[in-house]
């Protein structure tokens, strides 16, 4: 099966969806499949070029207004497209799902759309935006797609309220529903390595607790004030912690400067932007992993964690307490809750957690899983 994949960042461009599109690729071509994705040229890379096996298309951005990249030269593939089995297209707030109804038209060829996430940025001007958007474009493009793919349970009564479609568990053969599978993981890349190891090549104490977070840096969507907030709660109580902050954007100096004023220099770093195959290195070498996000889709860096065995805490939000449905694997809390925040890391430090079973829960995650499912909605498309 020849498949495009259509999304608007793609690696060395850092992040969730990223990773998804990354690793989905990489499962379907180990599979047999022939696999291209179409992505803005953002990093500035080559045009064309292979990544992993995977052929890499970039076209030229000409603006990125609210994170989306403006890729007007999409239109003159359409041609080139017709080629293909299936059109997957990623990210529902795209300029590249602007392009659904005219693939849809001139293409003829079955569209599957992966919704990431409902958007949220944090900032009411943005927030505005993304709503009239909903209202307006949304419900066009929703219109012509073959089948969408939620990463949540919450996400597809969402997608499906809009659109009057029947959201189902899993896999469904009627055309134009909305099914739910969920975000995967690199089980091969993110296993369980020793901690005293991971802390040595990269520089971590060995006598403190460490509390990991890893996201962009880019809108208070991501909950970064209050896990520092509640850092200052928690050295009022337990002195051996040490908060670190994986991830680079635009709130790097803005967190800096609420450390300080904290006075929590010796209990939180930001330790910058690192390269994904560092990751499962700081994730080994943490005690315990946090999310406190505002807003989540199905955060690949949550069942990243878990295949290194590693328990969670974190926000109630999306499609992460249709995953955390035991404290066996991790605690829940309120978003832009600060105090409710301390008062459950406290406790999942204090905790024996069981690293084995951790990461048996994750298997189920796997890509080598969750592909198979995606291939199956691949061919339903296609009768």
């Amino acid at each position: 099966m020849k498949v495009a994949q259509i999304t608007p960042y793609f690696l060395p461009h850092n992040g969730g969806m990223e990773m998804y599109v990354y690793n989905l690729s990489r499962s379907l071509i180990d599979d047999g499949h022939t696999v291209e994705v179409i992505t803005a040229n953002v990093p500035e890379g080559r045009p064309l070029e292979v990544m992993d096996g995977i052929l890499v298309r970039r076209l030229r951005c000409i603006g990125e207004p609210l994170r989306n990249p403006l890729v007007p030269s999409i239109f003159f593939l359409l041609n080139e497209l017709k080629k293909f089995d299936v059109i997957h297209i990623h990210n529902l707030y795209s300029f590249t799902a602007l392009t659904f109804p005219l693939l849809k038209k001139f293409c003829k060829i079955p569209l599957v759309l992966t919704h990431h996430g409902q958007l949220m940025f944090g900032e009411p001007m943005k927030d505005v935006c993304v709503r009239l958007y909903e209202k307006s474009a949304k419900g066009v493009i929703l219109d012509s797609v073959d089948k969408t793919v939620a990463l949540s349970e919450s996400d597809a009564r969402h997608i499906a309220l809009r659109n009057n479609a029947p959201a189902r568990r899993y896999t469904s053969a009627a055309p134009r529903s909305v099914v739910t599978i969920p975000n995967g993981y690199n089980g091969t890349k993110f296993r369980p390595m020793d901690t005293g190891e991971c802390r040595k090549k990269l520089g971590l104490p060995s006598d403190k607790k460490v509390i990991l977070n890893v996201g962009r840096l880019y809108g208070a969507v991501k909950g970064h004030e209050y896990l520092i907030e509640a850092m200052s709660r928690i050295v009022n109580e337990q002195r051996d912690v040490l908060c670190v902050i994986v991830g680079a954007g635009r709130l790097h100096g803005t967190l800096e400067n609420r450390i300080r004023s904290l006075g929590l220099e010796d209990y939180v770093v930001l330790a910058g932007g690192r390269p994904h195959d560092e990751i499962p290195f700081w994730l080994n070498a943490c005690d315990l992993f946090v999310l406190p996000s505002l807003s989540e889709g199905n955060p690949t860096v949550m069942f990243e964690a878990f295949g290194c065995g590693k328990p969670f805490v974190g926000t109630s939000v999306g499609g992460v307490p249709e995953v955390i449905t035991s404290d066996e694997y991790g605690l829940l809390v309120d978003p832009a809750d600060s105090s409710g925040l301390a008062g459950a890391i406290l406790e999942a430090l204090d905790r024996d957690w069981d690293g084995e079973a951790i990461r048996a829960f994750s298997e189920r995650y796997t890509w080598e899983n969750i592909s198979r499912e995606i291939v199956d909605v691949y061919g339903q498309v296609r009768l």
